[in-house]
């Protein structure tokens, strides 16, 4: 915390002493509530805004909305994670081809949510766009990276993408993976593939709930741990 102190002041007539102590007392005090001010802010502003775009995946859709991992990202004190103010703008159903529930894109969640003020924007997903072209997925994610780096300049821009629940991926699930793979490198962003590292297959019974499709809580646990390891990559 910054810190200060009253210089001494000037010899005094002895009748004065009394309302000038007063006068340095209060003066200090209104110091003091200026400088804790400061501090307060200073503090609040070093919390980086990490943006999350992406589908029901990042919701808690299935579980509960505050085991989701953005929020478990928020408040992980022990990785020192916790230093990001966490804007989750994901939508259900979304993707960057496909309108999800509220017939947003992850184009939509961009425009709504990006700010200056972004020091990271991570996207995660999409297998709502399987069925769409190549070429659609690619043009779609491209657009919209670069709609996220005109919005926030100074943010780190990571595209996470679709996990597999399996050993062996649907081939349309490889085609989203490799149009957003190209996307990402032709707009200078940063490509996590979830397939290859092998994010859930192996662990689909403990980290998948009885839909068969959305995380549990012990999966956005492990999801949360596995972003916080992109996040410090």
């Amino acid at each position: 915390m910054a810190g200060g102190s009253v210089g001494n002041s000037a010899r005094t007539p002895r009748l004065r002493r009394g309302p000038l102590r007063a006068v340095l007392l209060v003066g200090g005090a209104t110091s003091l509530v200026v400088l804790l001010s400061v501090a307060g802010s200073t503090l609040v502003s070093t919390r980086e805004r990490l943006v999350v775009i992406g589908d029901s995946l990042s919701t808690g859709l299935g579980s509960s909305a505050t085991d989701s991992w953005p929020v478990l990202v928020e408040h992980d004190e022990e990785t020192h994670l916790d230093q990001f103010e966490v804007v989750n703008a994901a939508q259900n159903g979304s993707g960057y081809v496909t309108p999800g529930d509220d017939d947003g894109t992850f184009m939509t969640e961009v425009t709504q949510y990006v700010t200056p003020e972004a020091k990271v924007v991570l996207f995660f997903g999409s297998d709502n766009d399987v069925g769409s072209t190549s070429e659609q997925i690619r043009e779609a994610a491209k657009s919209t990276f670069e709609a996220a780096r005109a919005k926030a300049p100074n943010a780190r821009i990571i595209v996470v993408g679709p996990p597999s629940y399996t050993l062996n991926p649907d081939g349309e699930l490889l085609e989203v993976r490799d149009a957003l793979r190209l996307a990402a490198f032709q707009t200078h962003s940063t490509f996590v593939d979830p397939i290859a590292e092998g994010w859930i297959a192996d662990h689909v019974d403990e980290l998948i709930g009885p839909d068969g499709e959305h995380p549990n809580a012990a999966g956005h646990l492990r999801l949360a741990q596995l972003m916080e390891n992109v996040l410090n990559r």
